[in-house]
């Protein structure tokens, strides 16, 4: 069955080689300037926001580049750890794109955040009205997929 499903693909000439953005992560972290114990923590927060990105048809239209580097700004952004317009510069440097519409990924990236933040918080409330409202603010970056609840 599985030799025949090859002939097909290859008869419909489907590349199931796809690039995706986790395919740029290892190589946007390798040449920034950043402390080698924060490295984990900023793949992890990226690859949280690429699979964030996945589950909106606005991403649709980016590269996955500019995914990936928008989600490395955001997760850096996000940590605190550079807060900077030299950052976008030079991540953008690093992928050859331009820096608006860097920046406006990143900030549409952030944007999906915080609106899927807001949806989760508001779930919580309708399920459970006890909690006050300084318990829900405590919402953090999430840092795993399955963190997400869409």
């Amino acid at each position: 069955l599985q030799e025949w499903e090859l002939v097909v693909l290859g008869k419909l000439k489907w590349n199931l080689a796809a690039i995706t953005p986790h395919d740029f992560i290892e190589h946007i972290l390798r040449k920034l300037p950043l402390p080698k114990d924060k490295l984990l923590l900023i793949r992890k927060h990226a690859q949280t926001f690429i699979a964030l990105c996945a589950t909106d048809f606005n991403f649709a239209m980016y590269p996955p580049s500019m995914i990936a580097t928008g989600s490395v700004g955001a997760a850096i952004c996000g940590l605190q750890l550079d807060d900077s317009d030299s950052l976008t510069d030079l991540l953008a440097k690093i992928t050859n794109t331009d820096v608006d519409c860097l920046k406006a990924c990143q900030e549409q990236i952030e944007a999906e955040l915080v609106n899927s933040l807001r949806q989760v918080r508001q779930q919580e409330q309708q399920s459970n009205p006890s909690k006050t409202m300084d318990e829900l603010d405590q919402a953090s970056t999430p840092t795993d997929v399955r963190d997400i609840n869409l």
